[in-house]
């Protein structure tokens, strides 16, 4: 298949591109001009070109699919400029819709689960749920996909990626205390990056558009196991220290969700064994060279 990758050089487009050119397939990677430099985001070429530029329909043409990663991706983004998260998340979405139906693609949108809830519960979730919105009233075939807390290689704390494991990561490799803030029990349903890649390749493959899923493994962590399993998985004695203390209101809450991804292949593996293999990754990488002393 050839398939536009947007937001390439961010963790989740470049694993995704990564993986989808190991397995055989033709990607046009897609960044934001001026981004953010990362050690790992290399091994293919990339167009730089806002996805929300009226110019980036043509690279459209002659895809099977767009996997739609650009956008802003963390809630704490999105409450410090929430017009500019509904511009990134939902009209560059807009943008591409129009490419997908000028050239017979269809678009995958990667939302997240926070976006089920009513009201969504902060400016992130709802500047998603806009883009699902968008997604299902625009003509072109679209697939919503509602993620969960992904992880995994390319996900780099010390780039500035955010994420409980990542961050869990680079103190356990640092053989720094990790910190929980607020309620450390509050849970969050984690999936391995391979995992979610392999079925959102398979949603393009079989061309599963109009529809609206979520990748979830079913399995409720809370915050602190997710800390202890990275702590074994780095051999550190990092302490992991529980302030409590206040958060914004979305953020101390779990979020959990059912897997109704089964009919698409999705099979995720254990917590453990994927932790295992993201900090066996993390060690290797660049970025973390003289950091890690677990």
């Amino acid at each position: 298949m050839r398939i536009l990758v947007t937001g390439a050089t961010g963790f989740l487009g470049w694993r995704a591109a990564t993986l989808l050119l190991d397995r055989g397939h033709e990607i046009v990677a897609l960044a934001r001009p001026g981004g953010r430099e990362r050690a790992a985001a290399d091994g293919f070429e990339t167009v730089h070109l806002d996805a929300g530029d009226p110019a980036a329909q043509e690279l459209v043409a002659g895809c099977d699919g767009v996997l739609h990663f650009a956008g802003i991706p963390d809630p704490a983004r999105a409450r410090a400029d929430p017009a500019r998260a509904v511009r990134e998340n939902a009209g560059t979405t807009l943008n591409l819709l129009e490419g997908c139906r000028r050239h017979g693609a269809g678009l995958v949108f990667p939302s997240t689960v926070r976006a089920s809830q009513d009201p969504p519960p902060d400016p992130y979730a709802l500047s998603k749920r806009l883009g699902e919105e968008v997604c299902r009233l625009h003509p072109a075939p679209a697939a919503v996909v509602r993620l969960t807390s992904v992880f995994g290689p390319g996900q780099v704390a010390w780039e500035g990626a955010t994420g409980a494991i990542a961050a869990f990561a680079r103190h356990a490799l640092e053989s720094k205390a990790i910190v929980i803030p607020g309620d450390p029990q509050r849970t969050r349903d984690f999936v391995y990056v391979d995992d979610a890649v392999a079925a959102l390749e398979r949603l393009v493959s079989e061309r599963r558009f109009d529809e609206t899923v979520t990748l979830a493994s079913g399995v409720a962590t809370p915050l602190v196991e997710a800390a202890r399993l990275v702590c074994e998985a780095a051999g550190s004695r990092s302490a992991i220290e529980t302030p409590g203390g206040e958060l914004p209101a979305a953020e101390n809450k779990s979020y959990e969700a059912d897997p109704t991804a089964v009919g698409i292949g999705f099979e995720p593996r254990s917590l453990s064994a994927a932790v295992r293999l993201y900090v066996d990754w993390l060690r290797s990488h660049p970025a973390a060279e003289g950091r890690a002393r677990g």
